[in-house]
């Protein structure tokens, strides 16, 4: 048994480790000297994507354009395009507390706002203290990399983990509050909504969802009126599509490149991939066995990053967040199941770090595609208990929340 001490020290450690990570990369971040750049007047930070974000609410304010290059504040990330705002008007809108702070305060609370959301949806999925503690030990270099960069990933993937943790529970709104948020954040958040449909409050969260959706839409109209905001969304749109080239980089469309010289139609292969994941919605009968639940939960956090051609480095935490809610929630791990974390921990979240060569960190990363490949596996790993109706002797019901 478990003394008081120990579960208060079980209870908090995360939490404290979590804290101090948060404010390292941001000091460090904060303090480490810029590159210089040809054509670029100051230094290129480690935090420009905070600077990004924190700027875009000034030009909200001020109706500038949002998707404009600002190339006397944005660094850039080739010498001839500029780092650009990416982002909704609405996330605009939500970073003004932080744009109103001091630089350094302003970017210490963004990474710990990251950081413990995502802490606090590990800690919602009421795992027994060492699953929980592996969870959130095992995740901390993905975390770094997410975080050194000040990017948004972390959050997402906390709100998603929430919004799955909320529906378990039967709620309604609160699920639907969070996946919408991501969507505002990042677009790809709003194919989460169809984990709703395993839900018997499906009914009534789907109308939920297209009122928080047009709510949180037409937030900035007092920032410039109804024509500035379409105004925004044609950019922001105009932007998206933009970056639909046939460029790849750590995604499914990467590795069939790297592995086999295919390169397929990207959006053949993004259909096709969107047509199994949502295969599993076809067996209703399946949806009252939280396991099924489950399993589809995580599969979906890995199918959002391995099928976006886009991905980078930073973006797979969420996979890694749905590799390991589905690896932490099986009920009798067997060999085979630690044996293939291994290369999600090797290749994935350590690949692109120092404790390999530059050299070998490109091969692995880049030219082999194993940052990707560990993770395609496990979602195959889960599309085939989910379709075969494997998942009853694979998950454990008593170690996720209750069924609605």
């Amino acid at each position: 048994m478990l003394s008081r001490k120990n579960i208060i020290f079980s209870r908090w450690f995360l939490v404290v480790i979590y804290a101090l990570l948060a404010a390292f990369i941001s000091i460090r971040g904060y303090y480490a000297p810029g590159k210089d750049m040809p054509g670029f007047k100051g230094k290129v930070t480690a935090y420009n994507n905070y600077i990004i974000f924190s700027n875009s609410f000034y030009h909200l304010l001020d109706g500038k354009k949002l998707y404009a290059q600002y190339p006397e504040t944005h660094s850039f990330i080739c010498p001839a395009q500029y780092d650009v705002f990416k982002y909704s008007p609405t996330f605009a809108l939500f970073f003004a507390p932080l744009s109103l702070l001091p630089l350094g305060v302003g970017l210490t609370l963004w990474n710990l706002l990251n950081l413990l959301v995502f802490l606090f949806a590990i800690k919602k999925l009421k795992l027994p203290p060492v699953r929980e503690l592996g969870f959130g030990l095992l995740s901390i270099p993905e975390i770094f990399t997410t975080t050194t960069n000040s990017q948004s990933n972390l959050l997402i993937a906390g709100l998603l983990i929430l919004a799955y943790i909320h529906l378990e529970k039967g709620k309604t709104l609160l699920p639907v509050f969070f996946i919408a948020l991501t969507v505002f954040i990042k677009l790809f958040g709003i194919l989460f909504f169809a984990l709703v449909l395993l839900y018997p409050q499906r009914l009534k969260a789907l109308p939920a969802a297209a009122a928080v959706m047009l709510g949180l839409f037409v937030l900035p109209l007092p920032f410039g009126g109804w024509e500035r905001l379409i105004q925004h969304y044609r950019e922001y749109f105009g932007l998206i599509s933009g970056d639909h080239g046939f460029f790849v980089k750590y995604s499914v469309m990467g590795w069939l490149k790297s592995w086999f010289g295919w390169q397929p139609d990207k959006n053949g292969i993004v259909l096709g991939g969107l047509l199994l994941q949502c295969i599993p919605l076809l067996f209703w009968k399946r949806f009252s066995d939280r396991s099924f639940r489950t399993i589809y939960a995580a599969s979906w956090l890995i199918w959002l990053v391995i099928f976006n051609h886009m991905a980078e480095s930073a973006t797979f935490i969420i996979a890694v967040a749905g590799v390991f809610l589905w690896y932490f929630t099986i009920a009798e791990r067997k060999t085979w199941h630690i044996a293939i974390l291994v290369p999600v921990m090797i290749f994935t979240c350590l690949g692109p770090s120092d404790i390999y060569p530059k050299a070998l960190r490109m091969l692995i990363v880049e030219t082999w595609q194993l940052k990707v490949f560990p993770c395609i596996l496990i979602w195959m790993i889960c599309m085939y208990q989910l379709l075969a109706d494997k998942v009853k002797t694979s998950v454990s019901s008593a170690q996720t929340p209750a069924a609605p």
